[in-house]
């Protein structure tokens, strides 16, 4: 193992000596007391255990890495096993792009992390691309890229869905054409997140392939997932499709429309995305639509910061008040006050 130039405090200094020892259970041990202890000077020394030999241990330390750099408690370590079902790499990652620390993983752990999803075993491969996707920044070094990208075409549908996911998360810009190719996937998992990964990299060479899957499904889930991919990109050609839509009798559907007009900065649309704001029935459309007001004319990041707290379009305002970026810091300070939650001061420092 490369020696870390990290300074250790002593008293960690024989855990982490026994990360290299031959015995499996010494090694799980100390990967478990780094990890429990939240001690993140180690993670350079951990990392090469998420591909051990043994699989409890490459388990402990995937999770040992991610406590490492979570800026919040995400789940219990000891949901973690061979037959549980559920992850706690997968919801660290479904609770988005703040629950990291501002701190930097080292490559070394993205390098064993990207390791690690050609791992035979399916629950280790699961965990560590998710974990990838959680301590992962944009933009990827080229060798993660590619080894991300294999996975579109991977034998387990699971892991071709989480693959796509991830690739949307990184905003990797070289996934558009496999991403394309990846919505006649035979799983319709799989082509719902190649849908929503091309809207989250701007994939203008997808437009036509999703017009035309919007024109297949028409309404439900899919097809606001698939508008919702188009507002994301967006694209000229669209402006009449989202008008159309504005008025859908569907919420999801309405939700997209609305940020499409936004973001193609239509001042036609002005006056009904006003109305929308003000008068439709669904949480989620009436913020969408502020969204889109404040793209074009005055000012909603108070309506936005507002909305944080609900836990029901709180998710949206977070990634809305990303993507208005650092211009709006001043605007987000002045609404959020004095508030200290570790969440307000997290999403001040992504806008900074």
């Amino acid at each position: 193992m490369a020696q870390s130039t990290t300074t250790l405090a002593p008293e960690w200094q024989n855990a982490v000596r026994n990360l290299r020892h031959p015995d499996a259970k010494t090694r799980l041990a100390a990967v478990e007391q780094l990890g429990n202890a939240g001690y993140t000077p180690a993670a350079e020394y951990v990392a090469p255990l998420v591909t051990d030999p043994d699989n409890a241990v490459q388990f402990a330390a995937i999770d040992a890495e991610l406590t490492f750099f979570l800026a919040e408690s995400i789940g219990a370590r000891g949901i973690l096993s061979f037959a549980g079902s559920r992850s706690r790499a997968q919801e660290a990652f479904d609770a988005g792009p703040l629950v990291r620390t501002a701190s930097p993983a080292p490559l070394v752990v993205l390098d064993n992390l990207t390791a690690a999803i050609r791992d035979e075993n399916a629950r280790i491969r699961f965990d560590a691309i998710h974990a990838l996707g959680v301590l992962a920044e944009a933009p990827l070094p080229p060798t993660q890229s590619k080894a991300l990208l294999a996975g579109l075409d991977h034998f387990d549908p699971v892991m071709r869905a989480a693959t796509a996911r991830v690739l949307g998360r990184l905003r990797v810009a070289e996934a558009g054409e496999p991403l394309i190719g990846a919505l006649n996937d035979s799983n319709e998992l799989v082509r719902r997140f190649a849908t929503e990964a091309l809207g989250l990299i701007h994939e203008q060479r997808a437009v036509q392939a999703l017009t035309d899957r919007l024109a297949y499904y028409k309404k439900g889930e899919a097809a606001a997932g698939t508008l919702l991919a188009l507002a994301m990109i967006p694209n000229p050609s669209s402006r009449d499709l989202f008008r159309a839509r504005l008025t859908d009798g569907d919420d999801g559907i309405r939700r997209a429309a609305a940020e499409g007009l936004g973001r193609l900065r239509d001042r036609e649309s002005l006056a009904a995305l006003k109305t929308v704001m003000t008068a439709d029935r669904s949480p989620s459309v009436r913020l969408a639509a502020a969204f889109a007001v404040g793209l074009m004319d005055e000012s909603q990041v108070l309506v936005l910061a507002q909305a944080l707290g609900s836990p029901f379009v709180g998710a949206q305002a977070r990634d809305y008040l990303l993507e208005l970026g650092p211009p709006i810091l001043p605007a987000l300070q002045a609404a959020l006050g004095n508030a200290k939650s570790a969440f307000q001061n997290t999403l001040r420092g992504a806008l900074r």
